[in-house]
């Protein structure tokens, strides 16, 4: 039963008690005092019958006798009334130590867990059986005491892996750095002596400050994805022809490094789903540097194939030929600052598969890995 009725009737109940109570003692009084009134009277009657010269006395103990009834009547509502006090205090006492059970111990036991998660204690959680609605509340404090545990954990990861990022990243950007600075200080220097060699020099400096660009930029997405700032324009594209055309756009590239880009299609016709074209190259462009950098073989095949779901949504497979991820951290390469390579001897910012994690999310998708 609710609470609510539960109280309601607890009312109910006392008040009528009360009542029961008082009628019980006026009930007892009044009885008491027909007795006495009986007994009085019978007296008067027999010295009424005894005539004679007494019968003069007859109206003055008739008026004593009104005056003692109206003052017993008097004494037997006062202590009636005394009696229904008593009584009601008596059922207020016990109703009031039968409410703060059933509130009061609840609520002691929610102020508990709030200094404890006060003090920092998140782990422990309120245990308590008894009125179905605290019951609830209980549960529901429980529920609310540990997702802060879990987005503290989660910020404390976060954090870590953003430290991490960062010294990576430091890392990643010292090498390139040292580079442009060696090789620019070597055409100072007249160490590049010949047209050929500045040139050299120079298109290595070049190609070092393209690797820092690429960096800034994952940085700056990932920026805008934190701030919430990642625009999105949704257009209905057809998803095949579109892979088609950004694989032919990587072809000449990727066949000089033996990479290759093979597409299929479950059926020639595919239907138009609605996505952001920037967003869906930035999906592929950051798979294929995931695969071209952990893949660890060559030749390196990339197989893509795309296929109708038939609720208007569409499936792509990225599919490489490569090493594998252990299958312990198949579940955390999508988190950010995640790398599967502790050791950092792979450059990345750890921030590409979140990226495609995000990208797909916003469009009402989803993404998952496996080994085969």
């Amino acid at each position: 039963m609710p609470l609510k009725k539960r109280m309601f009737r607890y009312n109910m109940v006392f008040l009528l008690a009360s009542l029961l109570a008082l009628l019980a003692v006026v009930l007892v009084v009044l009885v008491l005092f027909e007795d006495s009134l009986e007994q009085t009277w019978h007296g008067l009657e027999q010295e009424m019958l005894s005539g004679g010269e007494e019968a003069g006395m007859l109206e003055e103990g008739v008026h004593t006798f009104l005056q003692q009834s109206f003052t017993t009547l008097v004494a037997a509502l006062l202590l009636a009334g005394a009696g229904a006090v008593t009584v009601s205090l008596i059922l207020a006492g016990v109703f009031t130590r039968r409410m703060n059970r059933m509130v009061m111990e609840p609520l002691e036991e929610l102020g508990k867990g709030a200094l404890r998660i006060q003090s920092g204690n998140l782990k422990e959680e309120i245990t308590y059986q008894g009125e179905e609605e605290f019951e609830n509340l209980c549960r529901t404090f429980n529920s609310m005491q540990a997702k802060i545990l879990e987005n503290q954990e989660q910020k404390i990861r976060d954090e870590r892996a953003r430290t991490d990022m960062v010294t990576g990243i430091s890392h990643d950007l010292r090498t390139p750095l040292t580079s442009i600075q060696g090789y620019i200080k070597g055409v100072l220097d007249g160490v590049a002596d010949t047209p050929e060699k500045q040139k050299s020099y120079l298109e290595t400096a070049y190609e070092s400050t393209e690797e820092m660009n690429v960096f800034l930029k994952k940085l700056f997405v990932f920026s805008r994805m934190e701030s919430g700032q990642m625009p999105f324009h949704m257009v209905n594209v057809n998803l095949g022809e579109f892979v088609d055309s950004w694989a032919a756009g990587k072809e000449a590239v990727l066949e000089k490094e033996d990479v290759h880009i093979r597409l299929e299609r479950e059926q020639e016709e595919m239907p138009e789903v609605p996505l952001d074209v920037e967003q869906i190259r930035r999906i592929l462009e950051n798979l294929l540097e995931n695969s071209l950098k952990y893949a660890g073989v060559r030749p390196l095949y990339l197989d893509t194939r795309i296929r109708s779901r038939g609720d208007g949504s569409a499936e792509l497979v990225w599919k490489d030929n490569g090493q594998g991820v252990p299958e312990q951290k198949l579940e955390q390469i999508f988190e950010r600052f995640y790398r599967c390579d502790e050791s950092r001897n792979q450059k990345g910012s750890g921030v590409g598969l979140y990226v495609v994690r995000y990208i797909m999310e916003r469009h009402q998708g989803e993404i998952r890995a496996e080994n085969e």
